[in-house]
């Protein structure tokens, strides 16, 4: 499972990485986020400011506010046409 786990961060890095598919790894690396933090628990300290919680609502904007757009693959026609890819 560690494999299956680092390939995961792997296409999420890479997502938000090259602007193509933010929305999929915002979901994805919120749900992994979520997950790390519910591993956790019980937890020593503030269970609402967490890094994995603040790092997922990070996540969530970066993919509201359409990150990805301005520079690299994710002006690709290819990826304006499918709205999946963005």
């Amino acid at each position: 499972m560690d494999w299956l786990f680092m390939a995961g961060l792997l296409g999420v890095g890479l997502a938000l990485v090259l602007g193509v598919g933010t929305r999929i790894a915002a979901v994805t690396g919120s749900l992994m986020l979520v997950l790390m933090w519910a591993a956790e628990l019980p937890l020593d300290t503030n269970p609402f400011m967490d890094d994995h919680i603040i790092y997922s609502i990070v996540l969530i904007g970066l993919a509201l506010a359409n990150a990805g757009a301005t520079l690299g693959p994710g002006n690709l026609p290819i990826v304006q046409r499918n709205p999946y890819l963005k």
